[in-house]
């Protein structure tokens, strides 16, 4: 007997009502969810023959468009497609959600490349091999860049509506990041673009990604804030410290930079509870540290790398610490928080 007609039986005795039914079925459905988690070894192979898919497609469509007609390429790019969706489609349905949603991922790809062909092939996105022709071939570019980020987000939206596939978030934040440089084009005007508007840009996007992220944080049935989270932190990282070496030339104020935000980056990961944050500002702490003694103990190897064996050491231990009392940490910190930044919180939400 399963344990749903276990759960019949119950109610039908009046053991337990429909309500509490209700609430063991979907504790059951979860707990299997956790039983069935992909190992890691697994999701790497799934994500390897998903890059490779992906990177064959491009190689093939590559190599249609330099020898063959528009007609041609979309029809590759539909027959790809549809074998992606059908395909994912199979999986899903056999409770495969992980290489099916690769495969989802890599249709919206397709997708995306067949709405490029048709605007090549009405002339409504100007032809790569015209980029020689025309001075202003970056500006004529814009507003088809624009329609076909705005396609591939309704597609991808709409997939989302019926797929809770935490990779669909990353063509949404591309395709976002597309649509938000034009509009700096726009702004500025594309013979304006210099490092610092382009550095600039990239900062207020991450720092938006970021904000979006922290908003839909536990609020959404797939996790679609892992990735904007990952990428919001990687935007914000390298292109501050991008801008800080714009404006300075003298090293130690640069490592000191690297550790300001590196110790800001570990605070935010403890707060909010990931990991992106916490790694990255635990690899600028580490860089900073070895940079320090690298610059200090120039004459000396022996005393060097064993200095740096030693900070290994050490780095290690407080890792073994930081496991042990992380917990204990976070909720002393998040004591000191005013009620209303603490509620609002992503795990103390609901």
């Amino acid at each position: 007997m399963d344990f749903e007609k276990i759960l019949d039986l119950g109610v039908k005795k009046e053991i337990i009502n429909e309500c509490q039914k209700d609430g063991l079925t979907e504790l059951f459905k979860q707990y299997s969810d956790e039983q069935k988690q992909v190992s890691t070894v697994v999701k790497t192979f799934y994500y390897i023959g998903g890059f490779i898919m992906l990177c064959a497609m491009t190689s093939l469509m590559s190599n249609t468009i330099q020898n063959s007609t528009y007609t041609m390429i979309l029809l590759l790019g539909t027959l790809y497609a549809g074998l992606f969706f059908g395909i994912g489609e199979f999986l899903w349905r056999k409770d495969e959600k992980l290489p099916a949603g690769i495969l989802y991922f890599l249709f919206i790809a397709a997708f995306g490349l067949i709405v490029m062909d048709i605007e090549k092939m009405t002339g409504f996105f100007p032809h790569f091999s015209d980029i020689d022709k025309f001075a202003n071939y970056g500006d004529m570019c814009k507003f088809p860049v624009i329609v076909l980020s705005a396609l591939t987000i309704i597609a991808n939206t709409i997939l989302q509506k019926f797929r809770n596939v935490t990779l669909l978030a990353i063509p949404t934040i591309f395709c976002s990041y597309s649509i938000f440089m034009c509009i700096v084009d726009w702004i500025f005007g594309w013979q304006n673009m210099k490092d610092k508007i382009i550095v600039n840009s990239n900062i207020i996007f991450g720092i938006g990604l970021i904000i979006a992220a922290f908003i839909k944080d536990r609020l959404t049935k797939a996790d679609y804030s892992k990735w904007m989270y990952f990428f919001g932190a990687v935007f914000v990282y390298t292109e501050v410290l991008r801008l800080a070496d714009m404006y300075t030339n003298i090293d130690w104020q640069m490592q000191l930079i690297i550790l300001i935000l590196s110790l800001f980056y570990l605070l935010i990961g403890l707060f909010i509870q990931r990991k992106p944050f916490s790694i990255i500002g635990l690899l600028g702490v580490i860089e900073y540290i070895i940079n320090l003694e690298i610059s200090h103990i120039k004459d000396n190897t022996t005393l060097l790398t064993s200095l740096i064996l030693l900070t290994g050491l050490i780095i290690l231990y407080a890792g073994v610490l930081y496991n042990k009392n992380a917990d204990k940490l976070r909720e002393f910190l998040e004591s000191k928080l005013p009620e209303k930044i603490r509620i609002s919180l992503p795990q103390n939400r609901g």
